[in-house]
């Protein structure tokens, strides 16, 4: 990755977001721009009181983005830089995106206005859906690299980039290759529960052999070494969360545009309500 933008909205919580876009701009020798969406939304309509109004929005956003700019290391200054934005978040962002040719989107959790949080309603879902790069969303203060990362995995394109992201960003992290699946013929109560309790560890059998063969598939023959499967039966997100909960990652790692139930978990109201509680900084992919 050679461009990192991370998008702030000038509160305290952005220092969440800085230091790990300067944590990782350092380390993969990548050059950093810090951005700043004003929404257009806060204008007003009177020609004249608009252009008044737009004016000392930006100007007082310039000013505050500076001093955050000033905090990067002088390398960062000199291979970087910083821009305040008018127009929608998620349609401005990806322009930004585009010129840039950025690699990597890296953002915040808790916004309030002007870009309040990027994770709530039509803006969570068109960033998430139509985001051609990488996106990082930081909630954590963690120092340091990222140590202990959780992967969900589909087995659809979007896992694959989504995992091969998470292992450029994490690249001394021991992961956890997550598979989620319903359970057969969950609906039926003629099964006993003996009986499906065979059929789900047939199942789980079957799903770890194609994830051994996926993962011969997309990963380096080094990575192995540092990647272990697990495979769950149920619900998507109830799994991911008790996986979370269990192994407590310093990133979970999420693909898109999945076959399965995990895509699903990033559209809309359902994004906010699982992304809000995740005690992790967040990669999405497609």
């Amino acid at each position: 990755m050679k461009t990192l933008l991370a998008a702030i909205d000038l509160e305290q919580d952005s220092m969440l977001v800085v230091k790990r876009a300067v944590e990782l701009a350092v380390r993969l020798k990548a050059s950093l721009h810090l951005v700043h969406v004003v929404d257009d939304a806060l204008t007003l309509y009177e020609p004249m009181v608009e252009i008044s109004v737009r004016h000392r929005l930006k100007k007082a956003a310039e000013s505050a983005l500076a001093v955050f700019f000033d905090l990067l290391p002088e390398e960062l200054k000199a291979r970087g830089g910083c821009h305040v934005l008018m127009g929608k978040p998620y349609r401005t962002l990806g322009k930004k995106v585009a010129e840039l040719k950025a690699d990597l989107l890296i953002v915040g959790r808790h916004h309030i206005e002007p870009l309040r949080d990027l994770f709530v309603g039509t803006t969570a879902e068109r960033l998430l859906r139509h985001c051609d790069i990488p996106l990082l969303m930081v909630s954590t203060d963690v120092a340091g690299a990222y140590a202990q990362v959780l992967a969900a995995t589909d087995f659809s394109r979007s896992s694959h980039h989504a995992l091969q992201a998470g292992l450029w960003l994490a690249p001394e992290a021991d992961i956890r290759l997550v598979h989620v699946f319903e359970p057969p013929f969950n609906g039926f109560v003629h099964h006993d529960e003996q009986d499906m309790d065979t059929m789900i560890e047939q199942q789980k059998t079957r799903i770890r052999n194609e994830v051994n063969t996926e993962m011969a598939h997309f990963l380096a023959e080094d990575d192995h070494s540092r990647i272990r499967t697990e495979i769950m039966a149920g619900g998507v997100q109830a799994c991911l969360n008790e996986a979370v909960e269990r192994h407590c990652p310093q990133l979970l790692v999420l693909g898109t545009h999945g076959r399965q139930g995990i895509s699903r978990l990033l559209i809309g109201s359902v994004a906010t309500s699982f992304l809000s509680t995740l005690p992790c900084d967040v990669l999405v992919a497609r």
